[in-house]
């Protein structure tokens, strides 16, 4: 069984991956149509302050798995 490593904030998710990939399967059993894409929130850090729903870095992932879903893209420009 895969896991999360990566510290305190599981950087590396690859039981949440594989959890992904199964829903996947389990929709493709039950002849379900296929995700395009999937995003989840992923809470990290310490709260900004007490009681504080917001953390100090918080991230959207997104795993696109038709990339015929993708219209464009960019390239972050490089520091001068």
């Amino acid at each position: 069984m895969p896991s999360n490593v990566g510290g305190a904030d599981s950087f590396k998710r690859e039981l949440d991956c594989q959890v992904i990939e199964a829903l996947h399967l389990y929709r493709q059993d039950q002849g379900l149509p296929k995700y395009d894409s999937v995003r989840a929130p992923f809470p990290e850090d310490q709260p900004l302050y007490h009681g504080a729903g917001f953390r100090r870095r918080n991230h959207i992932q997104i795993a696109v798995i038709d990339t015929d879903c993708i219209k464009g893209y960019f390239r972050p420009l490089k520091n001068a």
